[in-house]
């Protein structure tokens, strides 16, 4: 039901604005880079005549969306070839993307290149958690904190991850590391945690703890 009522919107949304957008026909019918930067420039000038179009936001977050999946894919051809960095990038994108099984293929090949790197590690471990393959989470999460005893997300998601695995105390012992840590030292800010979850996750796990 959800996934039908966000597609109506965005039907809706185009809807909207077809008459007036022939760019965003245009991108749609032939997605590319100038495609697209035309259509996304229309929707602007929209926006900008009025603030108040939720249906042009929503179409501008579906065109950034598409564009994005339209990117990965022509990468992805090159992507065992790209450089250290650039691999790493192209793995979190497809992380981004929910793609996790492809995410992680590209994290074990880093892995592999740079087993001493403690990022991807633990970008695996979260592509992982969210396969639910905990147990080999754990293994990867360990790996990245053990290759750096300050990566702050990496024990955050440890114990997220211990936590699913009704491991309450070590889940604990793991968060509060990560309390006496500094968030700032995050390579890749937009990703950081809010604190809101972790604080709920902390007390959650002070109440599991005392019980087991």
């Amino acid at each position: 039901m959800k996934k039908l009522l966000i597609c109506l919107t965005v039907i809706l949304s185009i809807g909207l604005l077809c008459a007036a957008s022939n760019p965003v026909n245009d991108y749609f019918a032939n997605p590319s880079p100038q495609s697209f930067a035309t259509a996304w420039n229309s929707c602007s000038e929209n926006l900008a005549k009025d603030s108040t179009q939720v249906s042009v936001k929503i179409l501008m977050a579906y065109l950034a969306t598409s564009e994005a999946k339209r990117l990965a894919q022509v990468i992805s051809p090159e992507a065992e070839s790209l450089d250290t960095v650039n691999k790493f990038q192209y793995a979190n994108l497809l992380l981004s993307q929910n793609r996790f099984e492809d995410a992680i293929d590209i994290y074990d090949i880093l892995n592999t290149e740079s087993p001493g790197w403690s990022c991807p590690w633990r970008h695996k471990g979260e592509a992982l958690y969210h396969l639910k393959h905990y147990k080999e989470a754990v293994v990867s999460l360990t790996q990245a904190i053990e290759t750096n005893r300050e990566h702050y997300d990496a024990y955050i998601w440890m114990a997220k991850t211990q936590y699913q695995l009704k491991k309450y105390k070590a889940a604990l012992a793991n968060l509060e590391i990560a309390l006496t840590l500094s968030p700032s030292a995050e390579e890749s800010p937009g990703e950081a945690i809010s604190e809101e979850s972790i604080k709920a996750l902390h007390q959650e796990l002070l109440t599991k703890a005392r019980k087991n």
